[in-house]
């Protein structure tokens, strides 16, 4: 009877502190009456966060240097950077959330551009000009209210919302000269079900201006998957059962391997994961009944 205590205790322990660590395999009845086919898997999920920052010229960018003196750049590009990558078990992965990015369209839906001061028809060139005697009459109008030069009535808060409001005129002509840049986010998940006596899973391939890429697309970098199973799965604790014991149950040990995430030789992140598929099968001894 004493014996049958400790083996039970000692199952108990087992589920309680090894929960993740160790399933039972084979076919048998559940608590609940139901049959069950334990085939214990591991699935591991890759996150990437990647950054894009879309830039869009100026529709008056090629005339930047004749009336502002600093040439703007005339093609749209965009810029792509891993932001952050995180590895784990697919039932314990984050959940990405989209992050909301201005609706540059309804900022732009305004039938009459805001440079506009009159209805006479001009040249894109004409346009320019004046946007950019626009801009310089902000700055001599911001200087001479922060001298005291003009506004003589205007002071605190007042003062502030008049300078606040000339800086976001002048943002809005100069990105009719040098362009916007518009940052958004957006993330990438990949599922890796391990396989025995495999190591290396390449989950796609990343290039600084385009992104994710197929994994045909070799000019990009491999984005690997690196998993490194350690020599042998804990089983210290566990009740293991005699060769000769008749009332036992079939169980898989999970390996705590090492998973590294690499984009080519640079390391993106690394952690240890227990995985079924590199794990060891062991008896466990049952209570008899």
């Amino acid at each position: 009877m004493k014996k049958l205590l400790l083996i039970t205790m000692a199952l108990c322990g087992v589920a309680s502190a090894s929960s993740q660590n160790i399933a039972r395999t084979g076919v048998y009845c559940a608590a609940d009456g139901e049959t069950v086919i334990g085939v214990p898997k591991s699935t591991v999920a890759v996150e990437l966060r990647i950054e894009e920052r879309s830039f869009t010229p100026g529709v008056y960018a090629r005339y930047a240097q004749k009336y502002l003196g600093v040439r703007a750049s005339l093609t749209s590009h965009v810029e792509t950077s891993i932001l952050s990558a995180s590895v784990a078990l697919a039932d314990s992965a984050p959940v990405s959330v989209c992050v909301p990015q201005p609706d540059d369209a309804a900022a732009e839906s305004s039938p009459l551009p805001s440079n506009r001061m009159n209805g006479r028809a001009v040249s894109p060139e004409e346009q320019a000009s004046a946007t950019a005697d626009m801009i310089f009459s902000l700055r001599k109008h911001r200087m001479d209210l922060i001298t005291g030069e003009s506004g003589e009535n205007v002071f605190g808060a007042g003062l502030s919302s008049a300078l606040d409001e000339i800086a976001r005129l002048e943002r809005e002509y100069l990105e009719m000269f040098y362009g916007s840049t518009v940052v958004g986010e957006r993330t990438e998940r990949f599922f890796v079900v391990p396989s025995r006596g495999e190591n290396n899973y390449i989950l796609c391939r990343y290039r600084d201006g385009a992104g994710v890429l197929p994994l045909s697309d070799l000019s990009g970098e491999a984005v690997m998957l690196h998993i490194e199973p350690s020599a042998k799965p804990d089983t210290e604790g566990l009740p293991i059962a005699d060769a000769k014991d008749k009332n036992k149950v079939e169980y898989v040990v999970a390996n705590v391997s090492k998973c590294t995430l690499l984009c080519g030789t640079r390391e993106l992140a690394e952690i240890s994961l227990p995985i079924y598929q590199y794990g060891e099968r062991v008896s466990l001894a049952a209570p008899a009944r």
